[in-house]
Formats: C-alpha cells, sequence, structure tokens
C-alpha cells in the first residue's frame, strides 16, 4: 500500500512522515517540487542529515538546479522508487506538497510529454530578466488557470507551461486531466492547522532558516550556478537575494517571505481541498504528533493485513 501525506508548507507533514516510517517500517518518499533539487537545501526545508538517518529518503536531489525536472520525469522515477520499496517489503510513504506531484501518481491523469525547447527557454527567461513579472502576465492571458496556481517568481514553472502552449497550440491546463477516483491502493492524508497557528509555524520556519545558514546557502549558490539561476528566484531564495543585493532589509525581506509563504499556503490548501479522496487530520499541537502517528499508523497495519488476506481469495476467484 501506498502512503501519500500532503497539506500547506509548515504544516508538520515531514514530522508526521517520519513517524509513520518509524512505525510502519516506511520509507520516505519527496513530493516536493524543489526539494528534488541537489544543493538547494536550506531554502526548501530539505529534512536535514539528522532526519534522514532515522529513515531511507528517496527522491530528494535527484535533479541538477540547472536544468528542468518536468513531471512527466517525476512519475518516473517516482513510480520505480514505490515498486522497488513495496519490492522490498517496505511501506512507500509520499510526503510533499506539490499538488501536482500526488495527482499525477494518484489518478490516472494526462501529461503533455513536450521534450524541453531549449532555444524558447533561454528566449523566455531573457525577456522576464528584462521586464520580471511579463511572463506570469502573459500566461495569465493565455491559461488563467494555471496562472492562478503559479507564483509570479516561480519562473521555472511559468516557462514550462508557456513552452508546452507554444508547442501544442493548447494551454497546459487543457492537457492535464485526471480521474475521478483514485487509481491505485492508496491511503491519502492531508494535515491541516488553525490559521494563526500555521502562520506563527511558518514564522518560525523563517527564523530558523537563517539561523541554519540561509545566507551563506545562497551565496554558495549563486557563486556556482549565478543569480540568475531560475530556482533562485522560487521562494526563500528570492528574498533573501533581494536582502543580499541591498533592495530589502533583513527584517523587510524576513516579512516578504512571511507574506509569500502564507500566500502559496493558502493556494496549496485550495488544491488539495479538490481532491475528496483525502483524509484531513488537523495538527493545531505539536504534542498531538505521537498521538496522530500512532492511530494512523494502526489503522494503516489493519488495512493492510486485511489486503494480505484478502489476496489468496482473489487469486482463486480468478483462476481459470
Amino acid at each position: 500500500m501506498l502512503i501519500a501525506l500532503a497539506g500547506p508548507t509548515s504544516v508538520g507533514k515531514s514530522e508526521l512522515g517520519l513517524l509513520l516510517a518509524e512505525r510502519l517500517d516506511g520509507e520516505i518518499l519527496c513530493a516536493d517540487s524543489r526539494q528534488i533539487y541537489r544543493e538547494l537545501s536550506i531554502g526548501t526545508a530539505k529534512p536535514d542529515a539528522a532526519e534522514q538517518a532515522r529513515v531511507p529518503h528517496q527522491l530528494f536531489d535527484i535533479a541538477d538546479p540547472r536544468e528542468t525536472f518536468t513531471v512527466a520525469q517525476y512519475r518516473e522515477a517516482a513510480e520505480a522508487a514505490i515498486q522497488e520499496v513495496s519490492a522490498r517489503g517496505r511501506v512507500p510513504i509520499l510526503v510533499g506538497g506539490t499538488g501536482l506531484y500526488f495527482r499525477t501518481l494518484l489518478y490516472d491523469y494526462s501529461i503533455p510529454e513536450v521534450p524541453p525547447q531549449e532555444a524558447l527557454r533561454a528566449e523566455l527567461e531573457a525577456q522576464e530578466a528584462l521586464e520580471p513579472g511579463v511572463l506570469h502576465r502573459r500566461l495569465q492571458q493565455s491559461d488563467p488557470i494555471t496562472a492562478e496556481r503559479l507564483h509570479l517568481n516561480d519562473v521555472r514553472r511559468i516557462v514550462r507551461a508557456l513552452e508546452v502552449e507554444h508547442v501544442t497550440g493548447q494551454p497546459i491546463s487543457h492537457w492535464q486531466t485526471r480521474s475521478s477516483g483514485l487509481s491505485r491502493p492508496c491511503r491519502y492524508l492531508a494535515v491541516t492547522a488553525l490559521k494563526e497557528i500555521l502562520y506563527r509555524r511558518i514564522q518560525q520556519r523563517i527564523e530558523r532558516m537563517f539561523m541554519d545558514g540561509l545566507l551563506d546557502e545562497l551565496k554558495s549558490l549563486r557563486e556556482i550556478y549565478g543569480a540568475d539561476l531560475p530556482l533562485l528566484q522560487t521562494l526563500n531564495y528570492a528574498e533573501t537575494g533581494q536582502y543580499l543585493d541591498g533592495l530589502l532589509s533583513l527584517e523587510a525581506a524576513k516579512e516578504a517571505m512571511f507574506i509569500h509563504t502564507r500566500q502559496y499556503a493558502k493556494r496549496q490548501q485550495t488544491w488539495f481541498k479538490r481532491d475528496a479522496e483525502i483524509q484531513w487530520h488537523v495538527l493545531n499541537e505539536r504534542r498531538e504528533l505521537e498521538a496522530l502517528a500512532d492511530r494512523l499508523a494502526a489503522e494503516i497495519r489493519q488495512e493492510m493485513a486485511q489486503a494480505s488476506k484478502l489476496m489468496p481469495n482473489q487469486a482463486l476467484s480468478q483462476a481459470p
């Protein structure tokens, strides 16, 4: 059985995922579209070395920051990881906040398989560099559905959407269709919290990022890849970069991160609420984590035991 654990940023998904993995002999599979990239760690809140030592983690650090890792590529890598973990008798636990990753794995989901158009990408990125925000405005006109779920600084995904539209003649939202229900055995979970509690956790995470060395991480990434790397224009890196460039004070940069993270969390909540199969759990207090993990693990073990008992009977009923 696959376990999928979703929800807005900073809510406590990673902690709950670790506890479930420890209780169920599971492994964590990344479902975050930035944590898949190597060297982007602090600014993406990637599990640290101590957390990754507790249980096996997969699909983290699998992509080069200079390349666009498409949803189709992610699905291929994730399917292979799910099969490999399951074949070893362990439980794959998908954890993250990228709704499109969950949708492509849990539903019969159509993905436009358009290969990268390097010349077009370079042209679009040059336009964005000259006039920040121009690509998002263009996307709003041609594909408002996709534009609504993408932040204007998410240049990498905006470019991909425009690329698909240019090649196929249809907006990317036209191609992204899904089945009405889950396409595989799965326990689909999500965690949420009261707004004021979630906001407090977001603020705490931002402070922790700076204490953990976000400034040094961004300086290093800029030295290696250049300040114009599209991933460095995304959440947390973009605002920190404005501080390094003298465009914002440190406090103003933190406030911008807080505002943009709140907006992102709201978009995540809206996305996941469309999936009626999700079982939502409220996590207002950290002390509730252990009890929630115990309860969910017990329920999942019971479901897995029932499924294993049914399998021989099913095999007999299908025999000629």
